[in-house]
């Protein structure tokens, strides 16, 4: 999360606690926590300093844009599909032996079983 003070200062912290009135964060090279308020719907510091609060998942994210390289099948893979498509065979075991999991930024990953095994 992102604290700004009312003179600019700008910090970025990890919640400890959130409750429905406080915040309890922890400030990189600080020692103790900083107690955040919530009075009358605006978050003040210990020092009863209003400051704004914005949570990582309120920040804007830009949309992600692959590389040219990240988009480039490797040709072993290409002339396998490419003879999949001439073949027209409609089996896909590119899919038949995969798992599905989501990745920390909630993106669908495929996994597949047979590299898992040892």
């Amino acid at each position: 999360m992102t604290i700004t003070y009312s003179d600019g200062t700008i910090l970025e912290a990890i919640i400890f606690a959130h409750e429905e009135e406080s915040l309890r964060v922890a400030v990189a090279g600080e020692g103790d926590v900083r107690i955040l308020r919530c009075i009358g719907g605006v978050w003040t510091s210990e020092d009863n300093q209003p400051v704004t609060v914005q949570f990582a998942w309120e920040r804007p994210s830009p949309p992600a844009v692959p590389e040219e390289t990240d988009c480039i099948c490797p040709p072993d893979l290409a002339a396998r599909l490419i003879a999949m498509l001439n073949e027209g065979t409609g089996e896909d075991d590119l899919l038949e032996d995969s798992l599905y999991t989501f990745s920390s930024e909630g993106n669908k990953v495929r996994i597949q079983q047979a590299s898992m095994r040892a």
